[in-house]
């Protein structure tokens, strides 16, 4: 019986940069950054109506994490 055991996997060359799954990651950054931009406006809007809410009702954002907060 042979003790050495061939591998069926390749020998690793190291970290080095990958130009193909580069460009596709920024081609998606991109992408997402043009579906996004123009919906920010409606996205801080919200959230600042949310904090008026949260300030006007007088709860802080500790209270109502609270465990038991009701």
């Amino acid at each position: 019986m042979s003790t050495a055991i061939k591998s069926t996997l390749s020998e690793s060359k190291g970290m080095h940069p990958n130009a193909p799954m580069s460009a596709i990651g920024f081609t998606m950054a991109a992408l997402l950054a043009l579906i996004l931009l123009p919906l920010a406006p409606i996205i801080l809007v919200a959230w600042l109506a949310v904090k008026i809410a949260e300030a006007a009702g007088g709860e802080s954002e500790a209270e109502s994490r609270r465990p038991g907060a009701v």
